[in-house]
């Protein structure tokens, strides 16, 4: 099986950090969306990635929303690292079999001075599972290490 469809053009996501590395591998693409994203981002479902069912972990589901929301703030948004979280809230609605392919339909919202909102709805195999929204802190003045 193929990690990513073929629907479209998916590119492996880097520069996410060790965290994403671990629990990826995640594509991202900005090719042929629906007028209601800005960007979308997936995944397959591995065994590892699995509860004992088998279904997707909630706390997987949560950790890729959490990079998907940022990830749609730097990209299409133009924000810099460092984009902590503040708030990020998800609402389950079905449950992704092993196999599945998650694709998080990612669509960006305000970006003020210092905070930036984004909001996801998150499909297995093209069924609606789950929404998320997101709040994320960003900074307007360069970060030195001292």
């Amino acid at each position: 099986m193929s990690e990513a469809p073929a629907d479209r053009r998916w590119d492996p996501v880097t520069e996410c950090g060790p965290f994403s590395d671990h629990a990826g591998l995640f594509y991202q693409t900005r090719d042929a969306l629906d007028p209601a994203e800005d960007m979308r981002l997936g995944f397959r479902v591995a065994p590892h990635h699995c509860n004992l069912r088998p279904h997707c972990h909630s706390g997987m589901l949560s950790s890729f929303l959490d990079i998907a929301l940022a990830r749609g703030l730097r990209v299409v948004g133009g924000i810099a690292p460092p984009l902590p979280t503040i708030s990020l809230s998800i609402d389950f609605m079905a449950p992704a079999l092993l196999g599945a392919w998650i694709d998080a339909w990612v669509r960006l919202g305000r970006i003020g001075k210092s905070t930036a909102f984004a909001t996801a709805l998150v499909y297995a195999d093209d069924m609606l599972i789950a929404r998320s929204n997101g709040i994320s802190r960003h900074f307007t003045v360069a970060v030195r290490d001292t």
